[in-house]
């Protein structure tokens, strides 16, 4: 697999700021948003966004490459997102947006934390055949991020969901 040399702006900014940042400042709109029919038009619009504040990156994003899956951890709403493939490292194949809010409680008015993973291209330890190209499970909390497991072959979406519930009973 050829990588490029550094990772593509628009597609960095997608995976690791733009969905964080606006379920961060407002996750009930964020969470309703996912959830209604409305997702594509949303995520359309974010793509154009980032695509207005990183100019000078010429990939075109389709945001009909985006995949949403609705999905929960214990009883907390999980909303996972597959970006386009990456095509350099720390770019994201997958990222997961986990409200830390029981929807079997009644304090579903309340602002609920983020929780936010992703699913990156990373550099690894070599595996059986010496290649040292894996994927990094990895958390945000605010601006500061964590690189928690080293992964090797493909992830589906049910085991990085695994994977964020495991983080979550660890915490």
């Amino acid at each position: 697999m050829k990588l490029l040399t550094k990772p593509r702006e628009r597609h960095y900014i997608l995976g690791h700021e733009a969905f964080r940042l606006f379920a961060e400042h407002n996750p009930h709109q964020f969470f309703a948003i996912m959830s209604s029919e409305n997702r594509q038009e949303f995520i359309s619009e974010m793509v154009a966004r980032v695509e207005q504040n990183c100019p000078n990156d010429t990939t075109q994003l389709n945001p009909g490459d985006f995949e949403v899956t609705l999905s929960s951890v214990e009883n907390y709403p999980l909303v996972v997102i597959a970006l386009p493939k990456p095509e350099a490292y720390v770019e994201c194949f997958y990222i997961g947006i986990l409200a830390l809010v029981d929807m079997q409680s009644n304090d579903i008015n309340t602002q609920p934390e983020i929780a936010y993973f992703t699913i990156e291209l990373g550099e690894t330890e070599p595996d059986k055949q010496g290649s040292t190209i894996g994927k990094m499970f990895c958390q945000w909390d605010e601006d500061t991020h964590y690189n928690l497991a080293e992964l090797h072959g493909e992830v589906s979406v049910d085991e990085f969901q695994l994977l964020i519930a495991q983080r979550l009973n660890k915490q």
